[in-house]
């Protein structure tokens, strides 16, 4: 006998979570680390608000993450379920939160560029963004920590709304603001977008960058920053990452594992992108940009500091002392840390073998690249790899 096919009850509930995204901004990384999570653990992911502001009366929701803004507060503000924000502004209620770590991109930024020789800094930014507040004053800091003076840094405020609309007037007033500046000026911008505008403006007025202006941004958009005018370097934020946290935190507030007062969740930011707009260093000593040559050039060989003395024609203590005084640290320091960073590239961005890649880096042996590495980052390049590279 033939079986008679039976139509599914309209009022079917979902057996999985349901949850919503409110978002006024996209970020396909982002998105990924969400439902990576979700995937994991069999969410329905709502599709009202990816693509309208619009929820229907009545919608049986679990859980949301959101990223509150203006023009989503009063939606976030009568959310009725549980509730995991992933932005730094203020709230009329309290939620967990997961959030890319600020002070730590001003850090890093820092860092970036005190590296480089740079003994003039600027930080350039939306004037009431809350996250570029927080950037600015991290990377400032970090900056006086490490010996620079107040009157070394400066700060390049972004045009008002009235001067953005129009080109030239706003070129002419970033301008303005930095032709007061000296150089070579180590500017980080706390998002890409300023980055680009900013090498485009100098690019287009015979500013050289990164020779006379050297320019950082901040998440990394690849097509952003490699369409630049000079290609943007940038700082890779692990948003995928903060994603992930975000819906793993979500998933803990729904079962009563946490509750509202949970402390903020911060995720450090991966790394620094490099490309044109910062390669360059603020070093006049002939000898020492000579070795930085060579150590970038050769660093993948094994070549010794006796080999960078036979390449600047310098004694050992000499080249020792002038790079203390040029750039703070040793000869050993520079070649180990371009080793480093180009062994964490390989690790994160290719498949290739631990052997492999620390020949590549001009480690005789994969223990070689272990042990320096476990000293840098207190993990194994395995390990590394495994924590950094799903992004």
């Amino acid at each position: 006998m033939k079986k008679k096919f039976v139509f599914p009850s309209k009022q079917a509930k979902v057996s999985q979570p349901s949850i919503i995204l409110a978002f006024d901004w996209f970020d396909e990384r982002f998105y990924r680390g969400i439902f990576n999570y979700a995937n994991e653990r069999g969410w329905h992911m709502s599709p009202y608000l990816l693509s309208d502001r619009f929820i229907p009366k009545g919608w049986p929701g679990d859980g949301a993450i959101t990223c509150y803004g203006s023009s989503l507060a009063e939606f976030i503000d009568h959310l009725d379920i549980p509730t995991i924000d992933v932005t730094v502004e203020e709230m009329p209620r309290t939620v967990p939160r997961v959030v890319v770590d600020n002070e730590k991109i001003g850090q890093l930024a820092a860092e970036h560029f005190h590296s480089r020789g740079y003994t003039q800094y600027a930080y350039y930014s939306w004037a009431d963004v809350t996250v570029n507040t927080m950037r600015r004053d991290a990377f400032f800091e970090h900056l006086k920590h490490e010996g620079v003076p107040e009157e070394n840094l400066f700060e390049i405020k972004q045009s008002p709304p009235e001067l953005i609309g129009d080109w030239h007037k706003h070129q002419s007033d970033i301008l303005e603001k930095i032709r007061e500046l000296p150089r070579p000026l180590a500017v980080f911008a706390g998002q890409d977008n300023l980055g680009a505008t900013l090498v485009e403006i100098c690019v287009r007025n015979g500013i050289h960058v990164p020779e006379e202006i050297a320019v950082l941004g901040v998440d990394n958009i690849d097509l952003l920053c490699d369409s630049a005018v000079v290609p943007l370097s940038s700082i890779r934020t692990n948003l995928t990452e903060v994603g992930y946290q975000a819906a793993q935190q979500l998933d803990r507030l729904m079962k009563g594992e946490i509750t509202n007062d949970e402390p903020v969740r911060k995720i450090d930011p991966h790394s620094v992108v490099r490309r044109q707009s910062t390669d360059a260093l603020a070093v006049t000593h002939p000898g020492v940009v000579g070795a930085i040559r060579f150590i970038r050039e050769n660093f993948n060989h094994p070549i010794t500091i006796e080999d960078i003395c036979d390449y600047t024609r310098l004694s050992k203590r000499g080249l020792e002392k002038a790079f203390q005084k040029h750039l703070g640290r040793s000869p050993a320091s520079e070649l180990r840390r371009l080793r480093l960073q180009n062994a964490k590239r390989m690790l994160t961005q290719t498949d290739e073998k631990i052997e492999y890649i620390a020949q590549s880096c001009g480690y005789s042996n994969s223990s070689n690249l272990s042990c320096a590495f476990k000293k840098e980052t207190n993990l194994s390049p395995r390990g590394y790899r495994n924590k950094y590279r799903h992004e």
